[in-house]
């Protein structure tokens, strides 16, 4: 009888478990949608439809499952509303470094941070804010500017406090810094620059010239963060390494 009672419970679970992961799927599927279908040229918030023949089937067909899983989403609140709540409320670490692409992304250099991705946690905030709070008859085209995510998920990673404060004070005392330098430094939203910065200094060849780099580039990001440090590193290395090549049609004549 126990064993009954024991298989009984575990099949519970697991339907509840499998319903959690039917109502996340149909919340990412969302965005899914919506990249798709600005893919093919639909930008409903602007009621812009591409009318090009070329995928014109997969086209419509992209359009109607997002508008049917909208309505679906919207219709269950009790089902979809409250497994958000209850997400946000956990505010898990791993929904915090899952991400997927919400925007329609061109080629980037890969050691950009990537403007158009959207971290999962913060995909629910924004289907709270849209579909439920403003009863939005679709996403919004840009997940910024809204109010609702959290910025610190787009500035490198998350890094525990002692972590993140003891690399600060590393940094600060092994390099002589003014004033703007310390505060870009303490800012909590360039935890991403800081732990870069402590890697590398802590991966890399103690050299003056590894020092004068990092000493450019903590001036540097102050000014204009632009790419991260290891795409700065890359262009450093290039630079160095063609700094004194001369192409072979204007070699002097020997």
């Amino acid at each position: 009888m126990r064993k009954i009672f024991l298989i009984i419970a575990l099949s519970l679970i697991s339907t509840v478990v499998l319903a959690q992961d039917t109502i996340g799927r149909d919340l990412r599927k969302l965005a899914h949608l919506k990249l798709w279908c600005e893919l093919y040229g639909i930008y409903p918030n602007q009621k812009i439809f591409s009318n090009r023949e070329k995928g014109k089937a997969s086209r419509d067909s992209l359009f109607y499952q997002y508008v049917a899983l909208i309505a679906k989403v919207k219709k269950s609140p009790e089902v979809y509303l409250t497994y958000i709540n209850k997400v946000l409320k956990e505010n898990t670490d791993s929904l915090r470094k899952q991400q997927m692409f919400y925007k329609n992304p061109y080629r980037t250099i890969l050691y950009q941070y990537d403007p158009y991705s959207i971290k999962i946690i913060d995909l629910y905030r924004v289907i709270k804010y849209s579909l439920f709070e403003h009863d939005d008859d679709y996403l919004p085209e840009d997940f910024r500017g809204l109010g609702v995510i959290d910025p610190k998920n787009y500035h490198g990673y998350y890094e525990p406090e002692p972590k993140r404060e003891a690399a600060i004070k590393y940094i600060i005392k092994r390099f002589s810094l003014n004033a703007k330098e310390k505060k870009f430094l303490r800012d909590e939203l360039n935890v991403g620059y800081v732990m870069d910065i402590k890697n590398f200094l802590d991966t890399c060849a103690q050299t003056t010239e590894n020092e004068m780099f990092i000493r450019e580039s903590i001036a540097g990001f102050v000014k204009d963060k632009g790419a991260p440090l290891m795409g700065l590193y890359y262009d450093h290395l290039l630079f160095r390494d063609t700094e004194d090549y001369i192409p072979r049609d204007k070699e002097p004549p020997k």
